[in-house]
């Protein structure tokens, strides 16, 4: 079994699967007849890989979960039905948030514990879900929400719906995603619909012209941000860490990145800052470490040695001068690793 157990992590590793963006919950347990592979994983190719090398130990039981595994196909997607959904780092509500969806984002489910779902987001990122966060459907329903098959679909910044008597519906944060019927009412994945009461939202085919992807634009984007408490995990204006902030901000300018800084520290191209961040565009991105090498912060550049970023230490989004002489921005400055620029040049 301890040799098993090292074939596990041998394949784990060899194949650098993430536990953010894949599972692979697998383990030896000794059975009646042999060693049994049990738990659940992802990475299909990397089960058959264990269960190859599992062969020269003799007889040893597959009882690996492929996901996603649900009972029925009504059950594999879903849409997040509420403003804000914490995505948790385990199946309970005690555990820590690692990320947060917000609504109208789509989901595909890997798998259900309880009340709880494991799920697969927009941006690959897994986690898990309460069910009352999210409404279950099919891969269909999903395709037809996403591409504005049951209305025009919109965008939120930051919108309020009334209900027919006037009274708050619910407050939306940036990136929601609705669909405006032929009434103008707006409808929220589980049906209900109001009127726009205050804030705004852009027709998702509008998105490239209101928010292309270019520096300036982003920069602009981002300073709308200012006041937004620093929040781990968070990805909205009512709390946000850095890489939530990046990656909202860049999702309304049609830039995908990941989740993490450490994960977005490997997209788009790497950049020379040049001496003193003279180099520097905005819209670029820049990555630091407290220790060693391992990312764990990351800022939006405003053109040169300026940033704007989601700081622990700044309680929020802020500015700051890579060549300034605040405290902060001096032990920042010590900490910078890398700079990558992720928009088209």
């Amino acid at each position: 079994m301890d040799a098993l157990t090292r074939v596990i992590e041998e394949v784990r590793a060899r194949r650098g699967l993430d536990p953010r963006t894949a599972v692979f919950d697998v383990h030896v347990e000794q059975g009646p007849d042999g060693c049994v592979l049990v738990g659940e994983a992802t990475d299909r190719a990397a089960v058959e890989d264990l269960v190859a090398r599992a062969a020269a130990f003799g007889t040893v039981m597959d009882r690996i979960v492929r996901l996603p595994a649900h009972e029925t196909p009504a059950e594999g997607f879903g849409l997040v039905r509420s403003a804000v959904a914490p995505l948790m780092s385990e199946p309970r509500i005690s555990a820590a948030p690692a990320s947060h969806y917000v609504l109208g984002q789509r989901l595909e489910v890997l798998n259900r514990r309880g009340p709880w779902l494991r799920v697969r987001g927009e941006d690959a990122y897994i986690g898990w879900l309460h069910t009352g966060y999210v409404l279950l459907c099919g891969e269909e329903r999903v395709h037809a929400w996403a591409n504005g098959a049951e209305g025009d679909p919109v965008i939120s910044l930051g919108a309020e719906l009334l209900g027919d008597d006037g009274s708050l519906l619910c407050r939306l944060p940036w990136g929601s995603r609705l669909v405006r019927e032929a009434s103008g009412l707006l409808r929220l994945p589980d049906g209900r619909a109001g009127a726009l009461g205050s804030g705004e939202v852009v027709e998702v085919e509008r998105l490239p012209a209101r928010f292309p992807p270019d520096g300036e634009s982003v920069v602009r984007t981002a300073r709308r941000w200012m006041g937004t408490p620093y929040q781990w995990a968070g990805v909205t204006p009512a709390g946000a860490d850095c890489s939530g902030y990046v990656q909202s901000v860049f999702r309304l300018h049609g830039v995908a990145l990941p989740r993490d800084s450490d994960m977005q520290a490997r997209a788009g191209a790497p950049v020379d800052p040049g001496p003193g961040f003279a180099a520097l565009r905005p819209g670029d991105l820049l990555f630091f470490a407290e220790s060693g090498e391992r990312i764990t912060h990351v800022a939006l550049s405003l053109g040169g040695s300026r940033i704007i970023h989601s700081a622990l230490a700044a309680g929020g989004v802020a500015e700051y001068d890579l060549n300034g002489e605040d405290e902060r921005e001096v032990r920042l400055r010590g900490c910078f690793r890398c700079a990558r620029r992720v928009l088209p040049a």
